[in-house]
């Protein structure tokens, strides 16, 4: 199955839009062409997960629904600091209460078998890949979910 990774170095970023089921890339991607382009491609509902770096490791959280397509005229100004572009609805299946540590997936997902570096070329949550889908096993998702969801 696929899922879409979005990176956040804020985790007040990532309570905010999940607070505001919303969610953005900053207005630089946003004027990317090649971005753009991939943000068109993105199938209404969708799953995607926050990946963040906050907390000077990464951790993923926040499971969601993806229930919009990204609107490539719309800036968002008042959820987030700064402006953020190409801005879509989400339906969190929980909250950033809940989170993994990259390095412990390996332990946890059966696509990475037990290789810590693995979920780098598993899960995509660098800036140019935003809006490319990794791909998981259906084994993956559910455990993703259990260990993540919160609804």
């Amino acid at each position: 199955m696929k899922i879409f990774v979005f990176s956040s170095h804020s985790f007040s970023n990532i309570w905010a839009g999940v607070g505001a089921r919303q969610w953005a890339v900053s207005k630089r991607q946003g004027e990317n062409k090649s971005i753009r382009t991939k943000a068109k491609n993105v199938p209404i509902g969708s799953f995607g997960i926050f990946y963040c770096t906050h907390v000077g490791m990464g951790i993923f959280t926040t499971p969601f629904l993806i229930y919009s397509k990204p609107d490539p005229e719309k800036i968002i100004k008042d959820i987030w600091p700064k402006e953020w572009a190409l801005p879509f609805k989400i339906f969190p299946l929980g909250s950033p209460k809940k989170y993994i540590i990259a390095s412990k997936l390996a332990s946890k997902l059966p696509s990475l078998k037990g290789d810590s570096e693995k979920w780098k070329r598993l899960f995509h949550p660098q800036g140019l890949t935003v809006f490319v889908p990794s791909e998981i096993t259906d084994m993956d998702w559910e455990i993703i979910i259990s260990e993540l969801a919160d609804i």
